[in-house]
C-alpha cells in the first residue's frame, strides 16, 4: 500500500522478478500444503561420512561433498507438486542439482555411512547460479515424492565452488513442502488446529466491536503515513467518526464519501484503522490473520489489508500486502493483488497467481464477503483466499515489528481517479482475528 510504481515499471520488474524465481507451481486452485522438516541429514566426503551434528552440510564437486536428506512425508492424498528448501549458509557460484536416493531409506544421520548411503539416482532439478548467504533455495523434488512415504533426497555439486547449506541442527531446517491437490482445505482457509484465538474483533452493533469507542480501544485511524498523504490518493483519512467508520449490525464500513469538498484531490474523506498492537512471529511462533470482507467496485477504489512498520529507528521497506484491489484501466474487483516489498522478499514456493503480482480466478470480489487470511512464520508467508492458497513466499522482515492497517483509499498513482458515481463507497468488515502457535 505504500508508494507504487507506474504500470509500465512494475511489469517490468515483475520479468525481472519472473525470471529469478527458482519455482512457481500453478494449477492446484483448492490444494493444501503440507511442510515437514527434514528426519535426518549429513554429509559425505568421498567415503567419509561427516558429523552429523554440524550445523551445515556442504556441497563440492571437485572433492565428491554431497549432501542427504531424509523426509517422512504422512497426511497427503495425491501429491501435484514437491520442493525441497534449503537455506545457503556460505554462498557461491556452483552447479548444483536436487537428485533422488535410491535404495536405503532406513538410514539416520548418526548411521550414514559410504556402506548404508542411499545412491544418486535421477537428477531432479538443477540451478547454475551465485548461491548467496542468507538466502532459502527451492528445488523441485515433484519427479520423486508422489504420495505418502520416506523419501532421501541428495543435493550434489557438478561444477563451481563449494556450498553449505544449513542442518535442522543449524539456523533454519530443511523442508519438503507439498501440494496436495486430493484433499481439499475448507472454505475457512488454512488449518487453525494448535492455534489459539489471540485477538477477535468482530464488527457490528450486535458483535463485540460495538462502538465508535470500541472500535477506538483497540485501533488507530492513522497508520505509518499519520495525515500525510502517500502515493498521490485523494482521499484524506479521518478519525475515527460516524461517517466514515460506519458501524451496522453485522458490519464496519469503513466508507469514502466526497464531504472535504467534492470528487477532486483532497475533497474526499475516508476510513481507515490501524492495530495499536505490533506483531513479528519470533521464538518459534506462527501468525495467522484473516479478515473477512467485502470490497467496493467503485472506480477508483482502492480497499487494503496489510502489514508495515510503524516508523522510527530501523524502519525499512519491508511490507506484507495481503491483499489490495485496483479500479484501475488494467485490474478491477475481480483481480486480487497481494504484493511484497523490500530486500527481504525470496522466491515465490507456491504460486497460482495470472502474472507476479496478480491472481484473477474469475470472482467478482465486492459481490459478497471473502476470507483473506496470512500465514506468518519466521523466513515464509503464505495468503490465502477463502479455501485456496494463493502464494507461497520466503520472506524475511527487516525493520520493526508491523502493525496491520485495514483502509480504504481512492484514485492515487496506481489507480484511475474516482468519478461522482464511486460514491459513497464501502469497505465493509464482518472481522479481523489474529491466530497464534507457538
Amino acid at each position: 500500500m505504500t508508494i507504487r510504481m507506474k504500470p509500465t515499471l512494475h511489469l517490468f520488474l515483475a520479468a525481472i522478478m519472473a525470471a529469478v524465481l527458482f519455482v512457481a507451481w500453478g494449477t492446484q486452485a483448492n490444494a493444501k500444503s503440507l511442510s515437514f522438516n527434514a528426519s535426518d541429514d549429513s554429509w559425505m566426503w568421498g567415503t567419509s561420512s561427516m558429523t552429523y551434528t554440524d550445523p551445515v552440510v556442504n556441497v563440492l564437486s571437485s572433492q565428491d561433498k554431497k549432501a542427504y536428506f531424509k523426509f517422512a512425508v504422512s497426511g497427503a492424498g495425491t501429491i501435484s507438486s514437491a520442493i525441497l528448501k534449503v537455506k545457503c549458509v556460505t554462498g557461491g557460484t556452483a552447479t548444483i542439482g536436487a537428485y533422488a536416493g535410491t535404495g536405503n531409506n532406513t538410514w539416520t544421520e548418526s548411521t550414514l555411512t559410504w556402506v548404508n548411503l542411499p545412491a544418486v539416482g535421477s537428477l531432479l532439478e538443477s540451478k547454475n547460479i551465485t548461491f548467496e548467504a542468507g538466502k532459502t533455495y527451492a528445488f523441485n523434488v515433484g519427479g520423486l515424492v508422489t504420495a505418502n512415504g520416506t523419501y532421501s533426497l541428495i543435493l550434489k555439486g557438478t561444477a563451481g565452488s563449494e556450498v553449505t547449506f544449513s542442518t535442522k541442527e543449524g539456523s533454519s531446517a530443511p523442508q519438503l513442502i507439498v501440494s496436495d491437490g486430493t484433499t481439499p482445505v475448507t472454505s475457512q482457509g488454512p488449518s487453525l488446529a494448535g492455534y489459539t484465538l489471540y485477538k477477535d474483533y468482530s464488527f457490528g452493533t450486535s458483535k463485540n466491536v460495538n462502538s465508535l469507542t470500541a472500535l477506538s480501544n483497540s485501533f488507530n485511524a492513522y497508520g505509518i503515513a499519520g495525515t500525510t498523504v502517500i502515493n498521490g490518493e485523494w482521499q484524506r483519512y479521518q478519525p475515527i467518526n460516524a461517517t466514515n467508520h460506519v458501524l451496522t449490525a453485522n458490519s464496519l464500513d469503513l466508507t469514502a464519501t466526497p464531504n472535504l469538498g467534492g470528487v477532486y484531490d483532497g475533497g474526499i474523506s475516508s476510513g481507515q484503522i490501524t492495530t495499536k498492537e505490533t506483531f513479528y512471529p519470533s521464538n518459534g511462533k506462527t501468525y495467522i490473520f484473516q479478515l473477512r470482507a467485502k470490497i467496493p467496485n467503485g472506480i477508483g477504489t482502492w480497499p487494503a489489508f496489510w502489514m508495515y512498520s510503524p516508523g522510527g529507528t530501523g524502519s525499512t521497506s519491508s511490507e506484507i500486502d495481503i491483499f489490495e484491489f485496483f479500479q484501475s484501466p488494467t485490474q478491477n474487483h475481480y483481480d486480487w493483488t497481494g504484493y511484497d516489498h523490500g530486500s527481504g522478499v525470496g522466491a515465490n514456493y507456491y504460486n497460482i497467481m495470472t502474472n507476479q503480482w496478480v491472481w484473477h480466478p474469475g470472482t467478482d470480489f465486492s459481490a459478497d464477503y471473502h476470507l483473506y487470511t496470512l500465514v506468518w512464520k519466521e523466513g515464509e508467508i503464505q495468503k490465502w483466499v477463502d479455501g485456496t492458497l494463493v502464494k507461497g513466499t520466503n520472506f524475511d522482515w527487516y525493520g520493526p515489528a508491523p502493525q496491520v492497517l485495514i483502509n480504504l483509499a481512492t484514485g492515487g498513482g496506481s489507480n484511475s481517479n474516482p468519478t461522482a458515481s464511486t460514491f459513497p463507497a464501502k469497505f465493509s468488515l464482518d472481522y479481523f482475528r489474529v491466530y497464534v502457535k507457538n
